[in-house]
């Protein structure tokens, strides 16, 4: 996941933030696109990952749900999938009557998903842009009408022509893929201010504690097993590599 770290400091190359602690994608240099691209995108781009996640049947169920069982909102609406990925939401957002649907992807899946569009006959309604949502510029000849508050002068042509935004971001424990920031832009950017949609629009997190006895049975018993030679240990890292490590020994007492 995009973690914001940045380790670039002299002799290191990995930088996986701007300078500003923002994603990559939005605002850092060439070396921490890459960077991010490399620990993050690049597995998206395989065909193996998009197969796991259109094998989740509930997942999939959900959304088809959501927007097949809507067509009347789709219905003539300019539609954007923000991580098409291999661009099924934007097949189904076609199907159910968008007049144009943005199909954005980071990763050369963009060039799976307009083959997916061609084999589905839906290439002539989904447009898929290749590139991060932040950086993308919507096709001069989609002459969309923008939301008029969205004016910045008389002459000026507005971004927020995206009528429905859709998108996959959620990952383990909701937050996992680190994607709503990316999200957050897009909506700012592209989605009309007063009529524009959100699918999801909202998500609810869940706490709860728990105690796992057993658990901590297995785990404090497997600690004490390999901590129990340690003056063996000592010993021989003593004899065979000259470090004495016995003065170690009052830490190793700690048990879970």
């Amino acid at each position: 996941a995009k973690t914001g770290r940045n380790m670039s400091e002299k002799g290191t190359s990995f930088v996986n933030a701007s300078e500003t602690g923002e994603i990559p994608s939005f605002n850092g240099n060439e070396t921490a696109k890459a960077t991010d691209f490399a620990n993050y995108f690049c597995s998206y781009a395989q065909l193996y990952h998009q197969k796991q996640m259109l094998a989740d049947h509930n997942r999939m169920a959900a959304y088809h749900a959501a927007i097949m069982g809507n067509s009347s909102v789709f219905k003539d609406k300019v539609v954007m999938d923000v991580g098409t990925g291999s661009g099924i939401l934007a097949v189904w957002a076609a199907q159910a009557g968008a007049r144009r649907v943005y199909a954005i992807e980071y990763t050369d899946m963009a060039k799976h998903a307009r083959s997916v569009m061609q084999a589905n006959g839906v290439a002539d309604i989904v447009t898929v842009i290749q590139g991060a949502v932040e950086d993308i510029v919507l096709p001069a000849e989609d002459d969309f009408e923008a939301e008029e508050d969205d004016m910045t002068d008389g002459s000026a042509k507005g971004t927020r022509v995206v009528d429905i935004m859709i998108s996959e971001w959620m990952g383990y424990f909701l937050l996992r893929e680190s994607m709503l920031d990316s999200i957050i832009r897009a909506r700012d950017k592209f989605l009309k201010r007063r009529t524009g949609l959100m699918m999801p629009s909202h998500t609810t997190m869940y706490f709860a504690p728990v105690q796992d006895e057993e658990e901590r049975k297995h785990s404090s018993n497997d600690y004490n097993a390999s901590m129990s030679d340690w003056s063996e240990f000592a010993d021989t890292t003593k004899t065979v590599y000259g470090v004495d490590m016995s003065v170690l020994e009052r830490s190793s007492d700690h048990r879970l």
